[in-house]
């Protein structure tokens, strides 16, 4: 399928290959292969480059303003149910994956706001990692403490995560001598970081090593998205391009379906050994996860989908709020599924409201 109008192809081939690591820093054993660590800020990073592409196309309508805004609450609510997948226990509201995500995008519109070029907000992306590297380690230990728990602590949080999301944004506009060059100077800050003052790889309670290579993995990423989706040969660069394009314009629905496909499919693939056997395994599941998204494709911009989606939905939430499934019922199946379903709703009443925003302001 075509990408929607709008869509960067190199920007969902690098969301893509951010999916595919996802899958890999889940199952890599102690550290080994650690460069799947680098999935959450090379996701974040395109997540940042989706937003503010959005925002520059709806930029002037008081409407969209609205749907920047209201979407990410739906998104910061409904992502409970990421937190009962991963997490495990009842449906509750917490700060997660979705809820960090949610409240970046926000962040992103409204700093957007205070420039004439929305992509200015780009340049403030070292504030964030500065304030994380500079707080001191009593604000950073209150991770449990509402609300430092969403900007500080050891998980996805405000500071120093949102750093990525602007970096994407301030990657964007790029010229390729601009992107070489920084891609340099990010080899060398790197070396001498992790080489030379022997900093590690910290991911949560991030250290400047990760925040370097975070960096440098972003740039190499995106670089490589736009080889790929430029590639002189058509049959090649069309297959290897919607490889990974696939699972980055459905990167919600991937969230779910990997965990599903993980939980349920990984014990019949090979056994983790060597880095060969592991990332054979990694592969295999990130095809399955394009085979579900490929019937994904084809069903969620089919409008009379919505509310059976919606009552089903309805249904599984019943069912998982009462004892009926049994002590020994697989609760996280249900709640795997409703996540699933979220996911479709989510995406289906973001284009409905999208298409009746610009009629709206077309017939104006």
């Amino acid at each position: 399928m075509a990408p929607a109008a709008g869509r960067r192809v190199e920007i969902d081939v690098a969301k893509g290959a951010a999916c595919l690591l996802m899958i890999l820093a889940h199952l890599a054993p102690h550290g080994l292969l650690p460069v799947g660590n680098f999935a959450a800020a090379l996701f974040f990073a395109c997540s940042g480059m989706n937003a503010i592409l959005m925002i520059e196309r709806t930029r002037g309508s008081r409407l969209f303003d609205l749907y920047h805004v209201l979407f990410p609450l739906i998104l910061f609510f409904g992502g409970s149910t990421l937190i009962a997948v991963i997490h495990g226990g009842r449906l509750r509201i917490a700060f997660g994956l979705l809820q960090f995500i949610a409240l970046a995008i926000v962040l992103v519109f409204a700093l957007s706001k205070l420039f004439p070029d929305p992509r200015s907000c780009g340049w403030l992306f070292p504030i964030p990692f500065l304030v994380q590297q500079l707080a001191p380690a009593s604000v950073l230990g209150s991770r449990g403490e509402f609300p430092l728990s969403m900007l500080f602590g050891n998980r996805f949080v405000l500071f120093p995560w949102l750093g990525f999301f602007l970096f994407g944004i301030f990657i964007l506009g790029r010229k390729r001598g601009q992107r070489r060059v920084l891609m340099a100077v990010l080899i060398v800050a790197f070396a001498l970081s992790h080489g030379i003052a022997a900093i590690p790889l910290r991911k949560f309670w991030m250290s400047l090593s990760y925040i370097l290579l975070g960096l440098l993995v972003i740039v190499m990423a995106l670089e490589f998205g736009r080889w790929i989706s430029g590639r002189p040969v058509p049959f090649l660069s069309r297959r290897l391009s919607e490889f990974f394009a696939l699972s980055g314009r459905n990167s919600l629905m991937f969230l779910y379906m990997h965990y599903f496909v993980m939980r349920y499919f990984a014990g019949f693939v090979l056994g983790i050994g060597a880095w060969p056997s592991l990332l054979l395994k990694t592969l295999i599941l990130f095809l399955a996860c394009n085979a579900m998204l490929m019937f994904y494709e084809k069903v969620k911009i089919q409008p009379g989908l919505f509310l059976p989606a919606s009552f089903l939905a309805l249904a599984l939430a019943w069912l998982y709020g009462t004892e009926l499934p049994g002590r020994h019922a697989d609760k996280r199946l249900i709640v795997m599924l409703l996540g699933i379903l979220f996911a479709f709703l989510y995406v289906q009443l973001r284009r409905r409201a999208a298409d009746l925003i610009r009629k709206r302001d077309a017939s104006r």
